[in-house]
Order: structure tokens, then sequence, then C-alpha cells
């Protein structure tokens, strides 16, 4: 195993007065081209999003699922990396190369959008914080409890997708589908600037369903558009995705890590190049940074060239050791197969 350090920085917590106009797209690659209709790849799931405590359905459900989260609610939710402890990846082969590198281009908004300059604590360095990501909110219905997580909005042909950990939609083997499940851009201590986005389906791995197989620690989510018809890809732009790239990938993390010595409240970000975890011929179908991202910092995007406000989704975080190395599932052709199956899902 190559050992590389990921710079971990914090970025800076107050919105920027003056609009940060967005860069320009790296070139995109070509890629399969999205299915029509709502279905759902062969070895994944969806469910429509539901709420607690209740039988709303539509518009109805989505308001319900944003008027939950009071601010009370919001601060007291936990971190959901509990949620994957205990889980091993499984011993049979997946996640490895299983195609040509290819990858779906990422979209600005239909509106420039202004970002916060990124600080850190080495002088010389900063990126944008990324109007893309931000916090995401959700009741666990097994055990009762809210949680945290992150995610990020993708380019879809819907331009309602976002993607996030498999464990921030389902609870895995013996687990539920996630309720009152909404996303907040570019979250900033209690300040949201673009609103909340409720979850009308949620989708991931069979293999995390019915295993929790941590090489499919991946879940997509279609977003109701707002209270004024608006979809956050078009408010917020989306990122690009690819699969089937190298293990050693320069990479910018941004996430919402909530526990010390982080408090959730704002997106920090670290950058570096991955590698595949364990030592040949014993190693995972991962991608991993030594980046110590604490709990809340799961589904958050691993971004493959990184402008300032867009990248391409190359993994989504899963899981913390103790000894500070994040890792993310390795995406493969069937993560494009599932994001074909449910890009133009309405």
């Amino acid at each position: 195993m190559n050992v590389r350090q990921g710079t971990r920085l914090s970025i800076a917590g107050v919105v920027a007065a003056a609009a940060i106009l967005l860069g320009g797209v790296a070139p995109a690659y070509a890629a399969p081209a999205a299915t029509a209709g709502g279905g759902t790849a062969t070895g994944a799931s969806s469910a429509p999003a539901t709420v607690s405590g209740g039988t709303a359905n539509g518009t109805d459900a989505a308001r319900q699922a944003a008027d939950y989260w009071t601010p009370e609610r919001m601060r007291s939710a936990r971190p959901a990396e509990t949620l994957a402890k205990g889980t091993r990846p499984s011993s049979e082969p997946a996640g490895t190369p299983t195609g040509s590198a290819a990858s779906v281009p990422p979209a600005a908004p239909t509106a420039p959008v202004g970002t916060a300059k990124a600080g850190g604590t080495r002088s010389g360095l900063a990126v944008n914080a990324s109007a893309t990501v931000g916090k995401v909110f959700f009741h666990n219905p097994t055990d009762g409890y809210d949680y945290v997580c992150s995610a990020a909005t993708v380019n879809s042909g819907s331009r309602l997708l976002a993607m996030t950990a498999g464990h921030c939609v389902h609870g895995g083997r013996g687990g539920q589908w996630m309720q009152n499940w909404i996303f907040v851009p570019l979250y900033n201590y209690g300040y949201e600037p673009y609103g909340r986005w409720s979850a009308k389906y949620l989708t991931t791995f069979n293999a995390w369903i019915n295993d929790s197989n941590l090489d499919r620690d991946v879940g997509w989510v279609t977003l109701w558009p707002n209270g004024s018809g608006q979809r956050p890809v078009d408010v917020v732009g989306g990122n690009g995705l690819s699969v089937n790239y190298s293990y050693d990938q320069a990479i910018t993390i941004l996430a919402y890590p909530a526990e010390a010595p982080y408090d959730g409240g704002w997106q920090q970000y670290c950058q570096g190049t991955t590698d595949r975890p364990g030592i040949w011929p014993f190693q995972e179908n991962k991608i991993e940074l030594h980046c110590g991202f604490t709990g809340g910092s799961s589904g958050s995007p691993w971004l493959r060239l990184y402008d300032g406000s867009l990248g391409y989704v190359n993994g989504v975080m899963s899981t913390l050791n103790s000894s500070g190395w994040n890792k993310s599932s390795y995406f493969d052709t069937a993560v494009m197969d599932v994001f074909n199956s449910v890009a133009n899902r309405t």
C-alpha cells in the first residue's frame, strides 16, 4: 500500500458577499446513455421516500419531511457512521474495473452561484466550498434516532439527482429505508442559502440492503423540486460521475464532519491522491485517503478534477478507521448502470 497523506483543511464559514462565478468545466469523457423511465438497474433497489408518523404521500410528504427538521432536531441529529460500524466488505470480487473509464459531464446551474472562498491551516492553500455539496438529515425508523450525512448533486437527465452513501439511505442488513430525508446545499451553521430539498425516491445496491456490503455502500436520491418548482441541479449545478478509473486519483473531498475536532456546521475539505487499501493480492475493492474526517462526513463526494465549483464524483465517503484513513467504494460499471437507471426518474 502506498501511504499518501491528504491535506485536511477547513473552509471559511462565512459566505462571500460577492458572488464568485463558476469556473470552467473540465472536458467530459464519453459515457453510456441514460435509460428512459423510472426502472432501477439489476442489483439495486429503490423505494419511495416516506415520512415518520404519518401516511402522507406526494408533495404533502415532501413538505412534512422538510417541516420535521426543526433547528433543535438538526442540532441533535447523530452522525450516520454508527450505522456502518461492524459491517465488512464482501469476499466476492466486486468493484474492480469492469470496462473502460467513462464519465458523465458536470452541469453548471442556470444562474451563477456564489461560494465561500476556502481558508485553512496552511498559508497559500485555498479551495471554494461547492454549492452542490450539502448536509443530509434523516430519521432511522429501525432505532428511532435522527442522523446526519453529507451528499452532492449529480448531473442527470432529470436534474433532480444526488449521491451519498448507501447507509445514508438504507440501514443495511436487517434495516429499513430512511425517512424524513432532506438535502440542504451549502449548509452554513443553520443558514440554508438554497433551502431544503426533500427525497422522492431512495436507491442503493441490494448488496448493501441484504448484506451490508461496504463494497457497495453507495446511494442515489431523486429529489422533489422545491416549493418554487425549481430542480436542484438547475439551482446549484450538478457534478459529473466517473467510473472505472485507476485507484490512484487526485481527489478533493468536500464534507460535513460533525464529530470532534469538527462541529458539522460548515464544509471541510481534504485533498490528496487516493490508493487501494491493503497489500497485494489481499486488497480491498475501495479507494482510501488519509483525511481523518469524522462522523457526519458519510456520503460526501470524492471529486476528480474539482475546479472550485464542480467536479466528477469518483467515490462517496463510507468509513473511517482508527488510523485516520477514510474509504470509499470503488466506482465501477455497476455504479454507472444504477446511475443510468435512475438518471431520468422524476
